[in-house]
């Protein structure tokens, strides 16, 4: 995708000329008049530029102002700046790099000048960029390192140490003792789930999983993943008296090209959900079936829905609809998690609800 220049000179003749030169050279460019037209621009969104080049003797706003309005938002702050002007005293120069603009050409100008700036100022942004992700991607393993041990392993202590003794005191326990010991045994499963969705969201985020994907994926049935995630929702559900219905819309056996074991994660959280969200007592719809090139599961319960307001909310980690009126355990990470694995395995997942009538999730998955 070629880089946007924003150009903003007053004089029209000179604005289509630095146009003209910087088109030749394939980059985009957008043309305002005056330091105003350019905010204004910018405020209206749709894009952003890569670079700008402005003049500073312009009417409404001029270059000064412009540069101190872009260089006051959070979002423009970053993008070089490049004064192109017939102010060409030491001191001019001097106060315009003072403000932090990115270089000073006076004109009238080489236009080679003016292109080596712009490739000068991009080619170094470019370099920024790749250093911050490749330190962002660093620090997101090493986030994975030590969620994986620092939270799996006393865990893994705790929940072992804990079944030991559970196991001898059972038979000597008092009502009491046996409720406490049923709340710590919750409790302890809630942060192993939680860990385990911390430490998946960490590897999907971090790139851990895109690698796997690359050197390890394989078809896989997705038939039985499904009747593998429902067996093991089956005690869930059970012990809500919920039934979970497995119907094939398909004779033929479908597969897919990726990771088992993570749609078998993606699956378990969308199911999880319907359970956690559904009344006892129902059921839970989970139909399996093809559209063209497409897999399609649709994982389907009676809950209380969610409000249209909410809908697009949930994809965000963190966020459950309506918590300030329902108590429910979790961290809101279930539904992410499972987009950002669809996603990696180039499918899609859209959820459809109607309040206190239930949710359909849609999940369309590329065939093999």
């Amino acid at each position: 995708m070629s880089p946007i220049i924003l150009v903003v000179e007053d004089h029209d003749e000179l604005r289509e000329e630095v146009a003209l030169v910087l088109e030749a050279e394939s980059y985009k460019v957008y043309n305002a008049a005056d330091g105003r037209k350019a905010i204004e621009m910018l405020q209206k969104g749709g894009w952003r530029p890569d670079l700008i080049v402005s003049d500073i003797a312009m009417p409404h706003m001029d270059g000064y102002e412009f540069f101190t309005a872009v260089h006051s938002d959070t979002v423009l702050r970053a993008i070089p700046f490049i004064f192109l002007t017939a102010r060409g005293t030491r001191h001019d120069e001097r106060v315009g790099r003072q403000l932090g603009v990115d270089d000073y050409l006076v004109k009238p100008f080489d236009p080679e000048d003016l292109l080596i700036a712009i490739q000068n100022k991009l080619k170094r942004v470019e370099e920024f960029r790749l250093n911050a992700i490749s330190e962002l991607d660093e620090a997101r393993r090493t986030m994975v390192q030590l969620l994986s041990h620092e939270l799996r392993t006393p865990l893994t202590y705790v929940t072992g140490g804990f079944s030991l003794l559970a196991e001898k005191l059972d038979n000597t326990l008092t009502p009491d003792a046996a409720i406490s010991l049923d709340l710590i045994r919750s409790g302890a499963n809630r942060l192993n789930r939680l860990t385990e969705q911390m430490v998946l969201f960490a590897e999907l985020t971090s790139g851990h999983v895109q690698l796997q994907m690359n050197n390890i994926a394989t078809t896989v049935s997705i038939e039985s993943v499904l009747k593998n995630v429902v067996a093991i929702q089956s005690s869930d559900a059970a012990a809500r008296n919920i039934t979970l219905n497995l119907i094939h819309l398909s004779n033929e056996g479908l597969h897919v090209f990726g990771l088992g074991a993570l749609l078998t994660s993606a699956l378990l959280e969308v199911i999880r959900n319907a359970i956690a969200y559904s009344p006892e007592g129902s059921s839970i719809q989970i139909g399996l079936g093809h559209d063209a090139n497409m897999a399609v599961i649709q994982i389907t319960d009676s809950g209380r829905g969610i409000v249209p307001e909410d809908l697009p909310l949930v994809w965000n980690v963190l966020i459950q609809s309506e918590r300030h009126k329902h108590e429910q355990q979790g961290a809101g990470m279930g539904l992410p998690i499972a987009r950002k694995i669809i996603e990696l395995h180039h499918g899609t997942i859209v959820l459809d609800s109607v309040v206190n009538m239930g949710t359909t999730a849609t999940i369309c998955l590329p065939l093999c």
